[in-house]
C-alpha cells in the first residue's frame, strides 16, 4: 500500500470517528460535500442552529464551529445568542436578533379582561378607554377605580378627551364619574373639561344637569374656567336636542351679554332649534345675523326657511335671503332653485320666476321638467296676455335643452291660450303636440276644441264652451 493510501485511509477513519462522536452526542452528520451544514434539533426550545464546517491547512481535519443558536421566544419571535467566534459569519444576524431581543424585552402580556396589565387596571391611555367603555354602567365607582389603580396618572388633557369620549357614546354617567375623579386627583379644572362635560351631558338629553354644571362653572374663580364659544354652544346644543327652543335663546341671549362671539356652530344649533317648533321669524333672525358675521347656513337649511316662507306668503323675505346667500358664497344648486320657484309660483311671481330662470342659464344651471314647469305655472296666473309669448319662450326652451315635455306642460300651456283666447298659439301648440306625439291628456284635447269652435258653441258634453 502506498503512502498516499495509507494517509487517505487515516484520514477517512478520522472523519468516521469525528462522525461517531458526532452522532453520539446528539448532533447531526455534516454532509461531505457541503461546507456549511444546517441542523435541526429535537428540542422544541430550539428553533434552528447553524454551524459551519472550517477545514484546517493540513487538510487532515475538520472542526465544527458552532456561530449562534437561535431560540424561540415566548412571543413567537426568533431571538439570537452569540456562543463562539468573533466577527466572522452570523455577526449582522447577532445584531439584527440583539434589537428585537431588547423590544421584546419592555413588552408586556395583553390582559385578559380589559386592562394594561395582569391586575386588569389600564397601563396607557388606550388601555384605560377601552376599559372605562367595557365598565358597567351600573356598577357605581368602577370608572374611577379604573383611573386611580391605572399604571400612569392621566392628566387635564387626558380627562378632557375621556369625557368626549364618553359623551360621542351616550355614557353620562360615566362622563360625570371620569370628570369627579379629576378631581379627586386634584386635576385643575378648566374650560375644556366644563364644556366636554356639558356636551356630554347634552347628547344623554340632560340638559338640567348641563345648566347645573355651567352654572359651576360660573361660579369658579379662575380664568382657566371662564365659558368660551365651545361652552355656550354645547349648552345651546342640550336644550335644542331636549326641546327647550325659548332655554336656548336664553343662553343665546347670555352669551352676546358676556361678549361671547358665536360661531357656524352656535348659529346651526341655534336655528335647528327654530325649525323644529316652527319658529320661522326667529330662523330668519338667526340667518340675517349670519350674513352679518360673514357666514352662511347650510343650503338645506336656506331651503326649509324659503319653503317656510313661501307657505307664509312672504316672497319679499324669502327673495332677500336668496339673494343674500349667493352674496356669502353659498353654492346655488338646482334643489335650491326649485325650492325658490316654488315659493315664487305659490305666490303668483311669475316675473320674477322667468328673471330667475335666466340667472340660472348665466350660471350654468340647467332645469328639469319640474323646474319648467314651475315657471310656466307662476307665468300663466299672470293677468298680462303679453305672458302667453313669455311661456312660449319657455316651452321652446325646453324644446331646447332637451327637457322631456309632460301632460302637465301641455295642460299648463293650452289653459293660458284659453284663459286668454289666443287662438292661434293654441292650434300652433296642437300641431306641434301632435308632431311631437306628446303626452296630451283627454281634458286639454276638450279645452282645445271648446277654444277653435269659438265663443257661444257647445262642447261635446252640451255645456257653454268657455269664454
Amino acid at each position: 500500500m502506498s503512502a498516499s493510501d495509507e494517509i487517505s485511509l487515516q484520514q477517512q477513519q478520522q472523519q468516521q470517528q469525528q462522525q461517531q462522536q458526532q452522532h453520539g452526542k446528539g448532533e447531526a452528520k455534516p454532509e461531505a460535500a457541503k461546507p456549511e451544514a444546517v441542523r435541526e434539533t429535537g428540542d422544541s426550545g430550539t428553533a434552528c442552529s447553524q454551524a459551519r464546517v472550517c477545514r484546517g491547512s493540513s487538510g487532515a481535519s475538520s472542526s465544527v464551529v458552532v456561530e449562534a443558536q437561535q431560540q424561540q421566544s415566548s412571543y413567537g419571535y426568533p431571538t439570537t445568542r452569540k456562543h463562539g467566534g468573533g466577527r466572522g459569519y452570523g455577526h449582522h444576524h447577532h445584531k439584527s436578533s440583539s434589537s428585537r431581543s431588547s423590544s421584546t424585552s419592555k413588552k408586556r402580556d395583553m390582559p385578559k379582561h380589559g386592562g394594561g396589565d395582569p391586575s386588569g387596571f389600564p397601563w396607557d391611555m388606550e388601555s384605560l378607554k377601552e376599559a372605562i367603555l367595557g365598565a358597567d354602567e351600573g356598577d357605581a365607582g368602577r370608572v374611577k377605580e379604573l383611573i386611580k389603580k391605572s399604571r400612569f396618572v392621566p392628566r387635564a388633557p387626558a380627562f378632557t378627551a375621556l369625557i368626549n369620549m364618553c359623551g360621542k357614546e351616550k355614557m353620562a354617567g360615566k362622563a360625570l364619574e371620569v370628570f369627579e375623579t379629576s378631581q379627586d386627583l386634584n386635576i385643575e379644572k378648566n374650560t375644556y373639561m366644563y364644556s366636554a362635560l356639558i356636551s356630554a351631558l347634552g347628547s344623554s338629553g340632560l340638559w338640567r344637569e348641563a345648566f347645573e354644571q355651567f352654572e359651576n362653572m360660573l361660579e369658579e374663580d379662575s380664568e382657566v374656567c371662564r365659558p368660551n364659544t365651545i361652552t355656550y354652544s354645547a349648552l345651546i346644543s342640550a336644550c335644542e336636542r331636549a326641546g327647550q327652543v325659548e332655554k336656548a335663546w336664553e343662553v343665546f341671549e347670555r352669551m352676546k351679554a358676556a361678549s361671547i362671539s358665536p360661531d357656524l356652530i352656535t348659529y346651526s344649533v341655534l336655528l335647528s332649534a327654530c325649525e323644529k317648533d316652527n319658529l320661522w321669524e326667529k330662523a330668519v333672525e338667526v340667518i340675517d345675523m349670519m350674513h352679518g358675521s360673514n357666514m352662511h347656513a347650510s343650503a338645506l337649511d336656506y331651503s326649509r326657511v324659503i319653503n317656510a316662507l313661501g307657505e307664509k306668503g312672504d316672497v319679499n323675505k324669502a327673495v332677500d335671503i336668496f339673494q343674500k346667500l349667493q352674496l356669502t358664497g353659498c353654492q346655488i344648486s338646482l334643489n335650491l332653485c326649485n325650492i325658490m320657484l316654488n315659493c315664487l309660483e305659490r305666490n303668483s311671481r311669475g316675473d320674477l320666476a322667468y328673471h330667475l330662470m335666466r340667472s340660472m342659464h348665466d350660471n350654468g344651471i340647467l332645469g328639469e321638467t319640474v323646474t319648467y314647469n314651475m315657471i310656466l305655472c307662476a307665468l300663466s296666473k299672470s293677468v298680462d296676455q303679453g305672458v302667453v309669448q313669455v311661456m312660449m319662450e319657455v316651452y321652446n326652451t325646453m324644446k331646447y335643452l332637451g327637457v322631456r315635455i309632460t301632460s302637465h306642460t301641455c295642460s299648463i300651456l293650452i289653459k293660458a291660450c284659453d284663459k286668454f283666447q289666443d287662438q292661434r298659439t293654441a292650434l300652433q301648440l296642437t300641431h306641434e303636440f301632435q308632431q311631437y306625439r306628446a303626452p296630451v291628456d283627454q281634458a286639454t284635447w276638450n279645452i282645445v276644441n271648446n277654444l277653435l269652435r269659438g265663443p257661444g258653441d257647445k262642447g261635446d258634453d252640451g255645456s257653454e264652451s268657455r269664454q
